[in-house]
């Protein structure tokens, strides 16, 4: 037991035990250790220590749930014994829950723990949570108890410039540098350089662009990434105002990449050209075309400022798309396409295209320029929505070159667009038989067979490029393990799109005047339930793999400061502090609060003889034969759709069930909350929040998230909007009508809404709905 706050005593029979179950515990010997561990609660039942460790260790041994309970009772016995502290501390990062983690570590340190890589443990849990002012005070603390290493002063450095201390971080590592310029060797040479470029990353973050030239200059020597010197030279002589200098540097960097479009704006903008008129801007890039004869931006970025309605964009565009139908170039129209944002200049595009085809191509004996014309021609019209025009081009194209791939990702897409998303995956698996070791196509086929609802054979298809186990039918569970996240998307919206085809069929069998047929009845209440479930699992798979992502963080606190890339480690913080706002992870949570929101309008309608014909079914006797022998043909549908080995819930039927038993809007609120700050521009965000607010009742971050869905739809202020004209009332209905709501809360919210809206106070509701119509 420990009888002071700083040092504990083993003297007892049960210290000593305890004290060789953590060297067992430590050597992964966990058996050896419960035994050990038991022995003392036998005899002592309140001894913290071993009530911790028997936590960690039952933890380990696989029993996760009856792990709890015991570091609950040790830190209630004993809530400032360090020992204890530390080992909670250590439950709580196993379960990654990083919040509980980091205050046990803390309380561990605080309460007088003479281990003093606790701090370093600790560090690394603040940085999980972001907790970068406390972040500080543990890299500090670290450092002092072990200066020797670099990789403690580029972590201390790290945590200042996270709270935006910029020159106590650059004095840091100006500090170690000069400690260790003498002593460095060729295999440190890497890491001087990068923690050289890491203190012009904060410096140039900090302003300080003067202070920041002058040092560069001064580390020249140190810096192994010369790209990246120059890079950050002819920034700051630009931002200083030093552009001929910059335009020298900007020069060389073209010689090394001339491909590289953004150094060429940059290059303007040192040279004053950006204003000029455009006859003098398309001599300079002529001029770089001439010095890169190969290289592709000097030939587009012309068309992007030059006026589609003087000659001089006519001719450079000829000059740069004619060239490459003639080579036969597949990305021509994907190269030309950010043009097609100025109508004017598509229309100047489609004229020179088609006067090529059909004054210049009959006389070209080369006939594969035909082909590619034509695929161009296609892909043009189908862009501006011409899909007759589109489809006459590509199956020109076809009749020509059948064996063709990309003829048939055209052909498909235009079939796609017309809304025959069947016959569209017929076509695009046409042109996978083509070529069956073309993953871009097979992955092009997975997709349109999954948008055609037929998940099976997408599955199937995909399967190719799959590693598949000894006994599985398909790659389902390989796609789970490799993390592919479109295909999981994809599928879950293909399922929740079958799910509710049978709940329409279920519908429309039930409005029949016709006898009700119970076994169809039954079989489409099946096919809803296992497609819901799936449609569930597979959104609910997405979040899982966004929740590793955010986990897997937790390995660079540590590997980065070691190895020597704080850059590196700070680009990987920022788009960690983003990852919920991407696409696909929103698409996710899209889906799933549309399947929340119906789950909860079920939960609302009390229909009881719906729920008891379902009762009576269930009942039954022959009903329980029939379902009986549709689980045995489901077997082999389960088989198909696992998504891990031995998978306890292979059709989210559990995951269905406990989301029915729960409350469904709180659960919803829990999946966005992230979004809240991570995607405060995302117009998905605030629909649904505010919608969960309303429900939940809470009338004032309902105003608060139709304020912001405003700025996001509208963010100028011009417009009227229908979206928010609609919320605006169902909020100051909903609030007022609600009897169980605070009179002020009400109050509050219709005088926010009267001065976010103000004719929302000055026109009646017809008038309000009328003005916001757009």
């Amino acid at each position: 037991m420990v009888t002071k706050k700083a040092s504990p005593i083993f003297a007892s029979k049960e210290d000593s035990n305890f004290r060789e179950a953590l060297k067992l515990y430590d050597a992964k010997q966990y058996k050896k250790a419960l035994k050990l561990v038991e022995g003392n609660l036998k005899k002592h039942s309140h001894h913290a220590e071993s009530l911790a460790l028997k936590g960690c260790i039952t933890f380990h041994i696989g029993a996760k749930q009856d792990a709890e309970p015991y570091i609950l009772k040790a830190v209630e016995k004993e809530p400032t014994n360090y020992l204890v502290n530390h080992l909670a501390g250590l439950y709580y990062r196993s379960v990654e829950d990083y919040h509980k983690a980091a205050k046990w570590l803390k309380a561990a340190n605080d309460n007088g723990s003479p281990n003093k890589p606790i701090l370093r443990d600790l560090s690394f849990m603040q940085s999980q949570i972001r907790d970068y002012k406390n972040l500080k005070e543990s890299r500090q603390l670290y450092l002092e108890h072990q200066p020797g290493y670099r990789a403690n002063w580029t972590g201390l450095a790290v945590a200042q410039h996270l709270n935006k201390e910029y020159h106590a971080a650059v004095s840091t590592l100006d500090k170690i540098e000069n400690i260790i310029k003498e002593h460095l060797t060729d295999a440190d040479m890497y890491e001087q350089s990068e923690c050289v470029l890491y203190k012009h990353q904060i410096l140039s973050e900090a302003g300080d662009y003067e202070r920041a030239l002058k040092a560069l200059e001064n580390d020249k020597d140190s810096i192994k990434d010369m790209l990246s010197y120059m890079e950050y030279k002819a920034k700051y002589l630009l931002l200083l105002g030093q552009k001929k200098e910059a335009s020298l540097i900007y020069r060389e960097l073209l010689k090394r990449n001339p491909d590289n479009i953004s150094y060429y704006p940059l290059l303007e903008t040192a040279l004053d050209t950006t204003s000029k008129p455009e006859e003098l801007r398309l001599k300079l890039y002529e001029k770089l075309g001439r010095y890169y004869p190969r290289s592709d931006p000097p030939k587009f970025i012309p068309l992007t400022f030059l006026s589609s309605e003087g000659d001089l964009f006519a001719k450079k565009a000829r000059d740069y798309i004619i060239p490459q139908l003639l080579r036969g170039v597949p990305a021509t129209f994907v190269n030309v396409k950010p043009l097609y944002l100025n109508p004017k200049k598509s229309q100047v595009i489609e004229e020179i295209v088609l006067d090529f085809y059909q004054h210049d191509l009959p006389k070209l004996e080369n006939p594969t320029v035909a082909v590619w014309t034509e695929y161009f021609l296609a892909q043009h019209y189908l862009y501006k929505n011409d899909l007759d025009s589109a489809d006459k081009h590509i199956d020109l194209a076809l009749e020509h070159t059948p064996t063709l791939v990309e003829l048939y990702i055209v052909k498909a897409r235009i079939i796609k667009h017309r809304g025959d998303y069947v016959k569209a995956s017929e076509v695009m698996d046409e042109g996978r038989k083509l070529d069956l070791q073309d993953r871009f196509i097979n992955s092009k086929t997975t997709k349109y067979l999954l948008r055609a609802n037929k998940v099976n054979e997408a599955i199937d298809c995909i399967s190719l490029f799959t590693k598949l186990d000894e006994d599985a039918i398909n790659g389902c569970k390989d796609l789970h393990t490799m993390q592919v996240s479109w295909v999981l998307v994809e599928s879950a919206e293909a399922y929740t799109r079958l799910y509710h085809e049978y709940q329409a069929k279920l519908n429309e069998l039930r409005n029949c005047e016709a006898e009700e047929n119970e076994e169809l009845t039954q079989e489409l209440l099946e096919n809803i339930e296992t497609y819901r479930g799936l449609a569930l699992k597979r959104f609910t798979s997405i979040v899982k793999l966004y929740k590793i992502f955010y986990n897997d963080q937790y390995d660079f606190h540590s590997y980065c400061m070691r190895r020597g890339t704080p850059r590196d480690y700070i680009d990987t913080l920022r788009w960690e502090d983003k990852i919920h706002s991407t696409p696909i992870y929103t698409r996710a949570l899209k889906g799933l609060s549309e399947l929340y929101f119906e789950l909860y309008s079920e939960s609302l309608n009390d229909n009881e003889e719906s729920s008891q014909e379902v009762k009576i079914k269930k009942t039954n006797k022959k009903q329980k034969k029939a379902k009986a022998q549709m689980n045995k043909k489901k077997t082999e549908f389960i088989a198909r759709v696992e998504s891990e080995k031995e998978d306890a819930d292979p059709l989210g039927a559990k995951l269905l069930h406990d989301l029915q038993n729960s409350d469904v809007i709180e659960a919803l609120f829990e999946l966005f909350k992230s979004l809240i700050e991570e995607g405060k521009d995302l117009e998905l965000t605030w629909k649904v929040l505010f919608k969960v607010y309303l429900i939940q009742g809470k009338y004032v971050l309902a105003l608060q998230a139709v304020k912001n869905l405003n700025k996001v739809l509208n963010p100028y202020g011009e417009k009227k909007l229908r979206e928010i004209g609609s919320r605006v009332v169902e909020l100051a209905t909903t609030s007022k009508n609600d009897d169980k709501a605070n009179a002020a809360i009400v109050k509050v919210v219709e005088k926010g809404l009267h001065s976010a809206f103000p004719e929302f106070e000055q026109l009646s509701t017809d008038e309000f709905l009328e003005l916001y119509n757009q």
